[in-house]
């Protein structure tokens, strides 16, 4: 009743203000005004009937659970237009604008859970939504939609951090202990759908290899692709941040260098599309040569699993995907980031700080840098950890090999000194060669990195 009070009283003042004001009523929309309050009064509402539920029907909780294979639900959307609030403040007195001073800046945008708690944290406990109800009547319409747009975001800052800590427990719950860390893992946005990745901003796309740009209304940077989800819409199409478009038929080929793509239980890689839902085709490779056709995927966050096209234990570094021909207001599929979360940690050494030309003993300071990367895997335990020799392409093949094992021996022995049994780490050396170089053997700087020494962490 108190709720509904407060908001006859709103839409009094709002129509009051509305007659009085025609320079407040261009500025700032009523019904936009009225509606706002509205979805924060029922987002908030909504809260309440689920924290309810959770405390007194455990059993309903129970039936309702997302099966073991999904990690990513519809949830309130975390979009928001920050020039609403931007607007309206312009409009703001100097009495009006001293009253909310001390209130943070709000983001561009909600990215993922730790942007969200971040702003929340940088309110210290401000209560805005007390503060709209002490000071909705009487005030400018410019001030009460200030207000109610700001509100909006705490609103949807507060939903993302509480489907964080539960879709969080839904993957750990069916992955066993499958966590790189605290505070590692992160929730993510994309349009209206969240998703939880446990490599956090590790997960996504690090390298564009190739953009195929054939036909289209629009070509952005085709690194746009990379990275987190950073895909920002502004009032021309022309002006969006953070997204690829891959125009009609074209191709987009991504590499991850920090981690790697793998098989695990539930789904294995998210593509974070923008904008209208358009299909691509996928396929994935070790090398970025040979490719594995995965299919047709969709969805404004498709979530793929690989079990079918995998090999066990493989680990797989190149994506790829095609353009399937459906026109929008922008023609191909937007992509916002690609992101592993069937994912394994994936460190570098330079062969040649490890090591001397031609010998498998390491160096003083390459038992300092393993030591170092060794730091980052304290908090793990119950993994996999796959240790990788690579030669370039000079001299006898088989020699090769033969250098390339007995330097991930080398470098395996030191990493197992630095761990004590509770991190249960399984270790296994690998010595490829010459035959998967990171880049081509074409210069004498390529071929510096290729001798190198790789590290993939996969938990169990």
């Amino acid at each position: 009743m108190k709720n509904l009070i407060t908001l006859f009283l709103l839409f009094t003042t709002l129509q009051g203000v509305h007659a009085q004001s025609s320079k407040d009523a261009k500025n700032m929309d009523l019904q936009q005004l009225k509606a706002m309050m509205e979805q924060i009064q029922s987002e908030k509402q909504n809260s309440k009937s689920k924290s309810k539920n959770n405390t007194t029907n455990t059993q309903t909780e129970k039936k309702t659970a997302p099966t073991p294979d999904k990690y990513n639900r519809n949830s309130t959307s975390a979009k928001y237009s920050r020039s609403t609030i931007v607007n309206a403040y312009k409009y703001l007195s100097d009495a009006e604008k001293d009253k909310v001073k001390a209130w943070p800046e709000v983001p561009e945008a909600l990215r993922n859970n730790v942007d969200a708690q971040d702003f929340l944290d940088k309110l210290n406990g401000i209560d805005v939504y007390a503060f709209l109800q002490q000071n909705v009547k009487g005030s400018s319409m410019a001030f009460t939609g200030y207000l109610l747009s700001y509100q909006n975001v705490v609103t949807k800052a507060q939903n993302m951090v509480r489907e964080h800590k539960k879709l969080e427990a839904e993957f750990l719950k069916h992955n066993g202990n499958l966590s790189y860390g605290k505070n590692v893992g992160k929730t993510y946005i994309s349009e209206n759908e969240l998703v939880y990745l446990p490599l956090g901003d590790a997960s996504f796309a690090d390298k564009l290899i190739d953009a195929n740009y054939i036909t289209g209304n629009i070509k952005f940077p085709s690194e746009n692709c990379l990275g987190i989800p950073d895909y920002v819409e502004s009032k021309k199409v022309a002006d969006y941040k953070g997204v690829y478009s891959l125009g009609l038929n074209g191709t987009l080929t991504i590499q991850f260098t920090n981690n790697a793509l793998v098989d695990g239980n539930g789904p294995d890689l998210f593509v974070f599309e923008a904008g209208a839902i358009e299909p691509t085709n996928l396929e994935i490779s070790k090398n970025g040569k040979d490719w594995i056709a995965v299919g047709k995927i969709e969805g404004g966050t498709a979530a793929v699993d690989i079990k079918d096209f995998a090999k066990p234990n493989e680990y797989y570094y190149y994506v790829r995907l095609t353009d399937l021909t459906t026109t929008s207001a922008i023609a191909g599929a937007d992509i916002d980031a690609i992101a592993a979360i069937g994912s394994a940690m994936r460190m570098n050494l330079n062969a040649e700080v490890l090591f001397d030309v031609g010998k498998a003993e390491l160096k003083q300071e390459g038992i300092a840098a393993i030591k170092k990367l060794a730091i980052q895997l304290q908090n793990i335990s119950n993994a996999n950890v796959v240790i990788i020799g690579h030669t370039d392409d000079v001299g006898d093949a088989a020699a090769n090999d033969a250098l390339s094992l007995a330097r991930a021996k080398s470098v395996s022995a030191v990493l197992q000194s630095n761990f004590t049994k509770q991190n249960n780490f399984q270790y296994q050396e690998v010595g490829k060669g010459e035959s998967e170089p990171a880049v081509p053997n074409t210069t004498e700087a390529n071929k510096k990195l290729n001798r190198r020494v790789e590290i993939l962490v996969n938990k169990n």
